[in-house]
């Protein structure tokens, strides 16, 4: 079983190595390990990403790195067993998160919703005792802010 596992990952490196010596930005550096994470779902050390990384085309010396921002980021789980750190991600994982995310925003805008027609209904009731009925408000308006200018 070990022997297929090792196979198996061999056929993801190949894959995964990125033709020629270009640069790659850091988002792209994001996907290749997320990549790596995803099409074999399975848990590495620290060591073995890294490895897996570099020969998909990410520096060595920023594997570390980018894998702690997507730890950080929840894309990536992260566990201490003894003395060695696990990672996995599935990719199942971000659906729920946009998922979830979803919810928030959901949530917000019927709060949002709600706020307003309660400012709108303060409006109506603030707006009830100024009807203009006979034109003379915009008159004392302009007398009101008259006398405050002398004063």
């Amino acid at each position: 079983a070990l022997k297929a596992v090792e196979s198996h990952r061999t056929t993801i490196i190949n894959t995964a190595t990125m033709a020629g010596t270009k640069r790659m930005s850091a988002e792209e550096k994001r996907k290749a390990i997320l990549q790596i994470y995803h099409r074999t779902k399975q848990v590495y050390t620290e060591k073995e990403i890294v490895a897996l990384a570099t020969k998909a085309g990410v520096n060595a010396n920023t594997c570390a790195d980018v894998n702690q921002a997507l730890v950080d980021d929840g894309l990536v789980d992260k566990a201490k067993i003894g003395g060695s750190n696990y990672f996995w991600s599935f990719p199942g994982k971000k659906d729920r998160l946009m998922q979830l995310k979803h919810q928030e925003n959901v949530k917000a805008v019927e709060e949002i919703k709600v706020k307003i027609d309660d400012a709108e209904s303060k409006l109506a009731d603030a707006k009830r005792g100024r009807e203009d009925e006979d034109g003379e408000r915009p008159k004392k308006l302009a007398r009101l802010s008259e006398v405050a200018k002398e004063r």
